[in-house]
């Protein structure tokens, strides 16, 4: 039933990878995300493959890390259920944390215990060198943009895009921390989304121009049941959706797990996956993605800077921050989670 809803929904609600609203007909089958072939920006602001940047990385962009720095301590690999869903034994990776280290004299930002942004310290790796990959299994065009590759699956269509990895690990996190009452979007148009409804059986109906909640049969508590919400949620949500739902977020408070988003049709949103500070009070992040069309989550290097690479200097968002396919993010486009 909800795949006969998708094609006539999606053609109302936003997306993000169209370049202006969401046309009257329906995508092809089999796509709910249907990139441009040129985004409306142009230049180094643009969203297209072409005028994204070709060049190698300096050796310089690896910061040097510091003696003082401790080690993180860091969430276990089977807080990252994914890894092993199919079965299987839980696989050697590198965690963010400790295969990134800090700029130099800097250490790493103090975080709650179980929180949010703890849990993207641990993300686990893919060997370094590895290439990003196509939703269909094509290695991304632009091979320039990414320092490190996140082992998080992208699945086999056209969905888990920008704004979509962003919820993806938003709600991996919440389902490995037993939160998973908590998991909860809204819609483009404004409707709630939420997993514990969908657990009871929730669908969705198309009446008019917006999404009706209608009820069903009850789900079981599976990650398959995960996924099918999380299917739903990709095809009716977007940028436009978590700009609208997530509160802003002051730059002297940034921190891990927060959100930098330009929602639009279309628009982009990349993580804030950790934070580190140094003693002349200099703050610096660092940023992850997915793009379009979907991909496989990666940390940005940053292009404004070949020695800091991959850290952001924090108060660069006063003026502006270029990532390699988008920007410049403000201070003005930062977001939290109501949690955090």
């Amino acid at each position: 039933m909800l795949r006969s809803v998708a094609l006539g929904l999606v053609s109302l609600l936003a997306c993000d990878s169209a370049g202006v609203a969401p046309p009257a007909a329906p995508p092809p089958a089999g796509s709910a995300h249907v990139p441009p072939e040129r985004s409306s920006r142009t230049g180094s602001e643009g969203h297209g493959e072409k005028d994204m940047p070709s060049e190698p990385a300096s050796a310089a962009s690896t910061p040097a890390p510091s003696d003082s720095a401790p080690k993180p301590d860091l969430p276990p690999l089977t807080h990252y259920t994914w890894l092993t869903e199919a079965g299987g034994d839980l696989p050697a990776r590198e965690q963010l944390a400790a295969a990134i280290a800090p700029p130099a004299g800097a250490r790493r930002a103090p975080l709650p215990a179980g929180s949010f942004g703890a849990w993207l310290r641990g993300l686990p790796l893919l060997p370094e060198g590895t290439a990003v990959l196509l939703y269909n299994g094509d290695t991304k065009p632009n091979q320039a943009a990414h320092f490190r590759v996140v082992d998080l699956d992208v699945g086999d269509r056209d969905l888990q895009q920008c704004a979509d990895a962003v919820m993806r690990l938003r709600v991996e996190y919440q389902w490995a921390a037993d939160q998973r009452r908590a998991i909860a979007f809204k819609l483009t148009d404004g409707t709630p989304w939420d997993f514990a409804s969908y657990l009871g059986g929730t669908r969705l109906k198309l009446v008019g121009k917006r999404a009706e909640r209608v009820p069903g049969s009850p789900r079981p508590a599976t990650r398959e049941t995960l996924r099918g919400y999380l299917r739903t949620l990709f095809t009716y949500a977007g940028t436009a959706s978590i700009a609208a739902e997530l509160p802003r977020r002051e730059l002297a408070a940034l921190t891990a797990g927060n959100v930098l988003v330009q929602g639009g049709f279309p628009g982009h949103a990349v993580l804030v996956l950790d934070v580190a500070e140094d003693d002349r009070g200099a703050r610096y992040f660092l940023l992850g993605q997915s793009y379009m069309p979907a991909q496989q989550f990666h940390v940005l290097k940053n292009p404004g800077d070949a020695a800091l690479s991959p850290w952001y200097r924090a108060d660069a968002l006063r003026t502006g921050a270029m990532t390699p396919e988008w920007g410049p993010f403000t201070d003005r486009d930062l977001r939290r989670f109501r949690d955090g």
